[in-house]
């Protein structure tokens, strides 16, 4: 049969192109189409979703299980990465340590309330010169006499009271004497000092009085003496105060304090106002200077 033949049959049942079977091949390819979107959608939203739901994970290798290690966090930024961008919070107050003042020194009153005399206010002429009397003895002469006194107990045999025994540390006294005479043995200085201490005549007085000596400025050995039981007052006068008589502590207070009434006074130190109730520092100074280096030659 001719292809003619076959488009010209009559047969509703073999006729393509009948006008009652073409609307439903139509109907039929729509609804095979709009399925076909239908299943291409449905697999585009899943495939977003699942993307969108797995973006913070790192995907699993082919052949890993499921219950391995947690994954890193992705670098992708997060709510908690933009937090960093805005002010940080301020510090806790424990976060800071606070600095803690250093404890105020405890300062007792005076035990002792018969001072020597302090210096006297005089004033020299200018370009009064010291005058030197007698022969100049030897500084390994002098060095001699300040040796002995720093191994002499000025204090703890007087009375029973007078337990604390002091000596006075021969670097102090070096110092000392290197700044008032420079171990110069028969110099009178313009303001009254004698010796190889500058020892002043009331003081000398006051001095022997008090310890029961009879030592004499003019006599050089006396002289360093004196000095020393000077120095040795004043650590006990100040150490009763400051409750402790170790002068070459590491605690400068008691030393500073000894060192600067020996020239201008035990009344003018006044140990309550800390490094401002010494007036002398120049001189406290140029002394612990001389007690480090001082004497090399001597």
């Amino acid at each position: 049969m001719s292809y003619g033949d076959f488009y010209d049959d009559d047969t509703a049942e073999q006729r393509w192109d009948d006008e009652e079977f073409r609307p439903r091949r139509r109907r039929v390819g729509m609804i095979f189409l709009i399925g076909a979107l239908v299943v291409v959608s449905l697999i585009a939203v899943g495939g977003l979703t699942v993307l969108v739901k797995g973006r913070d994970r790192v995907p699993v290798s082919a052949g890993s299980s499921q219950s391995s290690s947690p994954a890193e966090p992705s670098a992708e930024p997060t709510e908690v990465a933009l937090e960093v961008t805005s002010a940080p919070p301020s510090p806790t107050p424990s976060a800071t340590p606070s600095k803690t003042p250093a404890a105020k020194k405890s300062i007792a009153p005076p035990k002792q309330t018969a001072l020597p005399p302090p210096p006297p206010k005089v004033s020299t002429k200018p370009g009064c010169q010291p005058e030197y009397k007698g022969t100049q003895l030897p500084k390994s002469t002098v060095r001699g006499y300040l040796d002995a006194a720093s191994t002499k107990q000025f204090w703890g045999s007087a009375t029973p009271a007078e337990v604390q025994a002091i000596r006075v540390p021969k670097r102090l006294l070096y110092g000392v004497a290197d700044q008032e005479s420079g171990w110069q043995s028969n110099i009178y200085a313009c303001d009254g000092g004698v010796g190889v201490m500058q020892i002043m005549p009331d003081t000398e007085t006051w001095m022997n009085q008090r310890f029961g000596t009879s030592w004499k400025i003019g006599t050089p050995q006396d002289n360093v003496m004196l000095g020393g039981q000077y120095l040795a007052w004043a650590i006990r006068y100040f150490g009763e105060q400051l409750g402790t008589f170790d002068v070459m502590g590491a605690d400068p207070t008691l030393l500073n304090a000894v060192i600067s009434a020996y020239n201008n006074g035990a009344g003018a130190v006044d140990l309550t106002k800390g490094d401002a109730g010494i007036t002398n520092w120049s001189y406290v100074n140029n002394v612990r200077a001389l007690m480090t280096r001082c004497c090399a030659d001597y």
